[in-house]
């Protein structure tokens, strides 16, 4: 899909982002994270929204030009983006969810359904998921003028962190350990299945 997704200005990439703090106490596919309101950079998807629960979800990468802007973003910090085939982790706040223009048309696009379902997994009637959703298809079916200035959003990343045993961020900035934590996550991840859930298809390369 990451390929399809070129042509909107925006790849999907092929990571996760999980929460290590809550993955100690919540199986893998129970696993959520929040975004408050100031990671919801667009002011018309956020009236009358505070919070907006996640699964656990792919993050974007946007093209230079494109009329595309984040819609959501990640926490950041032990809220990671961990890319299984680079062996790359991400402490940064990261898009989500992107919402954009193409020709005379509008389109949102999601790392992940969970947050918009019904069901065991979903999240549809967890904090104001469902408002947060009325607000991004009323502005898909609306016929003014698109809206896609974003609001400064913060973004929590600017060095290395390091986790205990009981995953508490520890802050370091010599990026000479960046090695060690990414053999750390993984062993965390292998332990409490999640690995396991993000393995690639037998089908792809």
């Amino acid at each position: 899909m990451r390929e399809l997704f070129g042509p909107l200005g925006c790849l999907l990439n092929d990571d996760a982002v999980i929460d290590l703090q809550v993955l100690r106490t919540t199986g893998p596919l129970e696993t959520f994270f929040d975004t408050p309101r100031s990671l919801l950079p667009l002011a018309w998807a956020v009236d009358g929204v505070s919070t907006v629960r996640w699964r656990t979800t792919a993050t974007f990468t946007i093209l230079p030009g494109a009329r595309v802007r984040p819609l959501a973003l990640s926490a950041g910090g032990a809220c990671i983006s961990f890319n299984r085939t680079l062996r790359r982790i991400s402490f940064a706040s990261l898009p989500i969810a992107v919402a954009g223009l193409h020709g005379r048309g509008r389109f949102v696009l999601f790392g992940g359904p969970h947050a918009f379902e019904n069901g065991r997994f979903g999240l549809l009637t967890s904090h104001d998921n469902a408002r947060y959703l009325q607000n991004i298809v009323r502005w898909l079916l609306d016929d003014s003028p698109p809206d896609l200035v974003a609001q400064p959003a913060a973004h929590h990343s600017d060095g290395t962190f390091f986790f205990s045993n009981r995953l508490d961020v520890i802050r370091n900035d010599d990026d000479s350990g960046s090695q060690h934590t990414i053999n750390y996550v993984e062993r965390l991840l292998r332990r409490t299945g999640v690995l396991k859930a993000l393995a690639r298809p037998d089908w792809m390369p």
